[in-house]
C-alpha cells in the first residue's frame, strides 16, 4: 500500500492509502502530470511514501478527484 499526500495549499493537506492494485496506475498518472506542466506552473507539492513532486493545483486536483474514495 502507498501512502498518497497531496498539499493543495499552505493550509490544506490530503493523505490516501493506495492499495497495491491502483499503485501503478497511480505512478503513470503523475509521470504523465509531469511531463504536461512546466516549471512556472507547479504550486503544489505531491508525495507517495517518501518520493515527492510539483504539480500544478489542476492536475493536482484531478489526481485527487480521481482517487478520491482512498482519501481518509
Amino acid at each position: 500500500m502507498a501512502i498518497l499526500t497531496i498539499n493543495l495549499n499552505s493550509d490544506e493537506k490530503l493523505v490516501a492509502d493506495i492499495p497495491r492494485n491502483r499503485e501503478l496506475e497511480l505512478w503513470k498518472t503523475i509521470a504523465i502530470a509531469l511531463n504536461s506542466v512546466d516549471n512556472d506552473e507547479r504550486d503544489c507539492t505531491l508525495c507517495i511514501d517518501e518520493h515527492s513532486f510539483k504539480l500544478s493545483y489542476y492536475l493536482s486536483e484531478y489526481i485527487y478527484s480521481h482517487y478520491q474514495h482512498y482519501f481518509l
